[in-house]
């Protein structure tokens, strides 16, 4: 009996976890697929400052800014869809924060170039991070969760 009923508690939790999630509209593929650009590119420019790389800091920093440009014309309602009560705020949230990493994108691919100075790409990289995490915390309201 023992094993019977192990088995259909196991059977029940995988069908609920093999049961699939809300599909995605269009617009929300779009931003997650933007978002993991964003997000691999970051993780490029970490490796290749960690490894001395100078060619693969470059190919992040080419993904940040393909992703980087004209992010709100193409994610702008998405973007409100997280704040209904004030829709505004996080447009404009959002526009400080992509104008902030167009700024660092700049200053890490000229610091490449001219100064050839790793803690200062470094610090472009990390205030980057910091936009990113700044806009989540506001727009999608992260929090920390208990456990």
């Amino acid at each position: 009996m023992k094993k019977i009923l192990l088995a259909l508690g196991l059977g029940i939790i995988m069908l609920v976890a093999g049961q699939a999630e809300k599909p995605l509209t269009p617009e929300q593929k779009a931003l997650k697929n933007t978002m993991q650009t964003l997000s691999k590119g970051l993780m490029r420019i970490q490796k290749a400052i960690l490894y001395n790389n100078k060619q693969e800091l470059l190919a992040g920093i080419r993904m940040l800014k393909t992703v980087e440009t004209g992010f709100l014309t193409r994610h702008g309602e998405a973007l409100k869809k997280y704040m209904p009560k004030n829709p505004n705020f996080a447009i404009s949230f959002a526009k400080l924060s992509e104008k902030n990493i167009e700024r660092y994108v700049r200053m890490m691919r000229s610091d490449i170039y001219s100064k050839r100075d790793y803690s200062r790409i470094t610090a472009g990289y990390t205030h980057i991070m910091q936009e990113c995490i700044g806009c989540h915390q506001k727009i999608r309201q992260w929090k920390w969760e208990e456990n």
